[in-house]
């Protein structure tokens, strides 16, 4: 019922972001619900809650039952000397006597329970640690499915607005290709002109197809990043203009903590796990204590079932067993000392993970400031652009202009309008980049 109570809201969640147009933030909170890789770390989770239940399971008390029945078709017998019954027998002659009844019962409970283990209380510690660890790479695997599903999801919107910018192109063209038509009919338009640009019509038509595959590509990728069903489609909304108007800053603050990347606190954990397996290699220097108690009860008969037999044969004892480890043949030692070695690599490896994260942020850092040229100069040579097309638009409808030139400003000005596009994505990218890198 617990499990139904559960899953009910969230299929009631899917099914409501099944039908609706998604934001990028819609997108990030629909895929931490449903990510593959999430359930799996999930599951992990739920694994290692087991684990240390595990471990503490066995510290706690054991009582172990068990019943026996025996039956004797042939009774086992015993050699005694024959003197102790018939004093007149030769020396050295035996008699033999049987040594049961021909049926046996017996029933024993034996409780076992731990007193002292040093290994064990290092045992239990190190596996609550290992559940931090799990919930770290938890954590470090959301990062990476945010950041994923962002990347996607900007891709998904620039083949978007490619896609709109070249609908735009090719009604302004077709616009154009009807007047030219028209004027050709009339005697004011050469026919090269109709067929200059029919072809660069038919082109951008050509171009319009490779799109709307590349379009449906990024759709799908962002599909699987999201845990989103393949065969439901998928609508997005979002202003790549005014996303990056909203993160494009000149500066961006790069004061950092290496503890905030997700990576950085996996291994942290990994170095206190690392300190607890050399705590348990040396706790098996000392002594281990465990209490018992045992009651057994027997009963032995020729008719098991006959009360005026012998009864039940009680017997009861309770004591301690204590190990001293006295000689292991330099075992622990060796352990300790890879142990050692294991600790000194985990250290190692955050020694370099923290220069790699410097050099990711200050890598990302500049690629972030190219990215900001980039749209500068892309929003310049678009302004431009656009000021070219309309002069030599105006002169071709005059007859000052060749359909050359305006298919030339056309194109120009196409191209400048995609490179913008392409500019805003990698703004977008560049500073996800940055922040992602500083663990934020």
């Amino acid at each position: 019922m617990k499990v139904l109570l559960f899953t009910l809201p969230a299929l009631f969640f899917c099914a409501s972001v099944l039908s609706q147009t998604l934001t990028i933030e819609e997108a990030v909170d629909y895929a931490l619900e449903n990510s593959f890789e999430l359930r799996q770390t999930e599951l992990d989770v739920a694994d290692a809650d087991a684990r240390i239940s595990e471990t503490l399971s066995t510290g706690l008390p054991k009582l172990n039952g068990n019943v026996r029945y025996q039956y004797f078709p042939d009774v086992p017998n015993f050699l005694i000397p024959a003197q102790f019954t018939d004093p007149a027998a030769p020396e050295g002659s035996f008699i033999a006597l049987p040594a049961g009844t021909d049926q046996s019962l017996s029933a024993a409970l034996e409780l076992n329970a731990l007193l002292f283990d040093g290994s064990f209380f290092v045992g239990l510690q190190a596996a609550r640690v290992f559940k931090e660890l799990t919930q770290k790479e938890g954590n470090e695997t959301r990062q990476e499915v945010r950041w994923n599903v962002k990347r996607a999801f900007y891709s998904a919107l620039l083949a978007r607005d490619q896609m709109t910018e070249l609908e735009n192109n090719l009604e302004n063209l077709e616009k154009l290709l009807n007047e030219t038509k028209a004027l050709h009919r009339e005697g004011f338009a050469e026919l090269l002109d109709v067929r200059r640009l029919e072809l660069n019509y038919n082109s951008l038509k050509n171009q319009q197809n490779q799109i709307e595959r590349t379009r449906n590509l990024t759709e799908n990728i962002l599909k699987f990043q999201m845990g989103w069903p393949m065969d439901e489609p998928i609508e997005i909304e979002g202003d790549l203009n005014q996303m990056a108007g909203e993160w494009m800053v000149r500066s961006i603050d790069l004061e950092y903590n290496y503890s905030d990347r997700p990576d950085y606190a996996v291994m942290e954990v990994t170095s206190e796990l690392a300190d607890l397996n050399i705590k348990e290699i040396r706790m098996g220097y000392l002594p281990k204590l465990h209490a018992f108690a045992n009651h057994n009860q027997n009963l032995q008969r020729n008719k098991l079932f006959d009360s005026d037999e012998i009864g039940w044969l009680k017997t009861t004892s309770i004591g301690a067993t204590l190990s001293i480890p006295i000689f292991d043949g330099l075992e622990k030692r060796y352990r300790g000392q890879r142990a050692q070695i294991s600790k000194l690599k985990v250290e190692e490896g955050k020694n370099q993970l923290r220069q790699a994260i410097d050099m990711e942020v200050q890598n990302n850092y500049i690629e972030y400031q190219n990215a900001v040229s980039n749209l500068e100069e892309a929003t310049e040579r678009t302004d431009l652009s656009e000021e070219i097309y309309q002069t030599v638009l105006i002169k071709y409808r005059e007859g000052l202009s060749t359909s050359f030139e305006l298919i030339q400003a056309e194109q120009d000005m196409f191209d400048a309008r995609i490179n913008q596009l392409n500019a805003l994505h990698r703004i977008l990218e560049t500073r996800a980049m940055v922040e992602k890198s500083m663990g934020r």
